[in-house]
């Protein structure tokens, strides 16, 4: 493969996200604030300004479908109280895109400054791996902590450091979440076409 200007790769980065229809997302659950990328709004139905500047969780859990939301808010409910890694497989509705099946994976931690709780992640549209019978619902849904796989580890670790990059000074943040956003975006990838069982 030849090689690429870092340049290449941060125009690049956002492309590849909407084609793979891989969104970023970060909820900051003290300030009801839920920062999302053009491919999350897409996916959930929300006006994609308002979803960079922040919306309440309950305007993208709307979308979500009523049979999935208990699941959704037991993993949401989880998080806020352990911190820790966020898996859920559910389905979404949009006027746009219809029903979709999406997988979200995150992580969640207190943030020691306020003692607020923060999570990082990505959503991933998985429906044509559905459709397909490629995705088997247990493969997502199962969180093992202590049996990691590399993949998940990796996943963990990517989401540590996309939050850690907020503590560097502020002329590194571009590169650095470029950088990091790129291992995600990977990740997300993987994670969608891998199959456990």
């Amino acid at each position: 493969m030849p090689y690429h200007s870092r340049q290449f790769w941060l125009d690049f980065l956002p492309d590849a996200l909407i084609a793979s229809q891989i969104g970023i997302w970060e909820t900051d659950f003290e300030n009801d604030r839920t920062v999302a990328d053009a491919t999350t709004a897409a996916l959930f139905g929300v006006d994609p300004v308002q979803a960079a500047l922040g919306l309440p969780l309950a305007a993208y859990a709307e979308a979500i479908f009523p049979a999935d939301q208990a699941g959704f808010f037991s993993n949401i409910d989880r998080v806020c109280e352990q911190g820790g890694l966020f898996v859920v497989e559910y389905r979404v509705r949009s006027a746009v895109n219809g029903v979709r099946w999406v997988l979200a994976r995150g992580h969640y931690q207190r943030d020691e400054r306020t003692g607020g709780v923060l999570g990082r992640g990505i959503v991933v549209d998985i429906t044509e791996s559905k459709r397909s019978g490629q995705a088997d619902d247990r493969r997502f849904l199962v969180l093992q902590e202590r049996d990691e796989t590399p993949l998940d580890r990796i996943a963990t670790c990517a989401l540590q450091a996309r939050g850690a990059i907020n503590d560097v000074a502020e002329h590194e943040k571009p590169a650095l979440q470029s950088a990091v956003d790129g291992l995600l975006w990977a990740v997300g990838r993987a994670l969608a076409k891998r199959n456990l069982f």
